[in-house]
This record gives structure tokens, C-alpha cells and sequence, in this order.
């Protein structure tokens, strides 16, 4: 389209074709097209982007806005500022893992909103207000999704032990983010690497020299050897016994 004669630019036919196979053909467009709703909203299903070359009118049209976050959530940001706040637009947003990160400040407050958020992906709670990340309706869900979101909790859910058992046991690494008294937290140490072997790392020196612990986290990865303390590394008996079940440990 981008090659066609103004006149081509301007036939609707030509120009919903366009726009069906590349959204971005909109760009092309004749003026009085791209401040047409139905070429418009092809646009933008193809690829929500395409709203950027929409007629200001139409990028204020909350169909149309609607449309463009369905295919691509920052499309929002050639939407009128209006739809930052709009529930009904945010919704849309939240469907996708990055979509509250265009919201406003009042959607990423709102707590259904960031709860729906984050139980699609966890990892949405990075957006959230800091009210809502020290939240523990809101912290457990995203934790129990994706345990990692642990690092975007505030200090205190990161010290709530419930939060964190919720977190190591969906993603050991969570481990990291926990507050260091529970990181040496025998039970909480022990479901983590019980999880994956190589959360011992992040365990407290006290608990690296935790036999129990140093045995169930080599049993899922034998290279955890390194992570354990001096005294169990150079207790003899021990090491032996672990070579004896796996010669890799070593």
C-alpha cells in the first residue's frame, strides 16, 4: 500500500485487504480511512500498534481501544490518556503478563484489578502500587503463580512465612528474595531445596551447615557440594558416604 497511487490509498476495498494481512498498512492510508471505525478495527485485530495511525477520534473510540490492547497492551499508549483509568480497558490489559505496566497509577491500585493481574502472571505485581505489594491477599497469589514475584513484595511479606513457603515451593530461587531469618528457616530451607537442590545457596551459612538440608539438596543437584559449609565439606565420613550414591557429587 505504502507504493500505491493516492487514489488506491484511498479505496476501501484495497485498503481493508491491507490492513487484514499488516496492521501497520494503515499508515498508508488515506486520511478519511484511517478515520473510518471498520478499516480502523481491522487494524488494529491485525495489530493493536496499528492505533498509532489512527485518526485522533478514533484513538479516543473505547471499541477501538479495546481492540488494540486485545492484540498488544502497550498499543494503549496511542490511546487517549482517558483509557489508562478505565477499568473496563484495564481488564484487557491484565490478560497479558506485562499489561498492568501500562496502566495508571489508580488502576495499579486497584486491588481486584492487580489480583487478577498477578494471578495470570505473578511477575505483574513488579507494576502494582507499593500499598498492594505489601498486601498478602495480593502477594500470596502472585507467589503461588510465580514465586519469584517474591522480590517485588515489600520487606514485610518477604519476612511472612506463610508467603514465602507459598513462593520456595513454586520457585525455589524465591529463596534469595525471603527475609534472612526465615532464609535460615530450617522448614522453609528444607522445601526449597527439596524443590531444586541449588536453592542451598541462598540459605544462611547456619543452614549450609545443616547436614539434612546439604543431603535432600544434593539429591536434586549433586553439584551442591560447593554451597555447603567448610565443616561439612571437610568432614570425611560424610563426603564419602555421599561419593558412594553419586561419584559426581565430588
Amino acid at each position: 500500500l505504502e507504493y500505491a497511487s493516492a487514489e488506491l490509498r484511498a479505496d476501501k476495498a484495497i485498503v481493508l485487504a491491507a490492513v487484514q494481512k499488516k496492521g501497520t498498512a494503515l499508515a498508508y492510508a488515506s486520511e478519511d480511512l484511517r478515520g473510518d471505525k471498520e478499516v480502523v478495527l481491522e487494524a488494529v485485530k491485525q495489530l493493536g500498534f496499528a492505533l498509532k495511525h489512527a485518526s485522533p477520534e478514533l484513538r479516543n473510540a473505547k471499541d477501538v481501544v479495546l481492540a488494540a490492547v486485545r492484540s498488544a497492551p502497550a498499543a494503549l499508549d496511542y490511546a487517549g490518556e482517558v483509557f489508562r483509568a478505565d477499568r473496563d480497558v484495564a481488564l484487557e490489559l491484565v490478560k497479558e503478563p506485562d499489561g498492568l505496566k501500562h496502566a495508571s497509577k489508580s488502576i495499579q491500585a486497584d486491588k481486584e484489578i492487580v489480583l487478577q493481574a498477578v494471578r495470570r502472571s505473578g511477575l505483574a505485581l513488579e507494576f502494582a502500587s507499593e500499598d498492594l505489594c505489601a498486601d498478602p491477599d495480593v502477594v500470596i497469589e502472585a507467589v503461588r503463580q510465580d514465586g519469584q514475584s517474591l522480590k517485588f513484595a515489600s520487606q514485610t511479606c518477604r519476612s511472612d512465612r506463610r508467603i514465602v513457603l507459598a513462593a520456595v515451593q513454586q520457585n525455589s530461587h524465591a529463596l534469595q528474595s525471603a527475609g534472612s531469618e526465615l532464609r535460615n528457616d530450617k522448614d522453609v530451607v528444607l522445601a526449597a531445596v527439596k524443590r531444586q537442590g541449588n536453592a542451598l545457596r541462598y540459605a544462611s551459612p547456619n543452614l549450609q551447615g545443616d547436614m539434612e538440608i546439604v543431603c535432600e539438596a544434593l539429591k536434586t543437584n549433586n553439584r551442591m557440594l560447593s554451597y555447603a559449609s567448610p565443616d561439612i565439606q571437610n568432614d570425611r565420613d560424610f563426603v564419602l558416604e555421599m561419593v558412594k550414591q553419586d561419584g559426581a557429587v565430588l
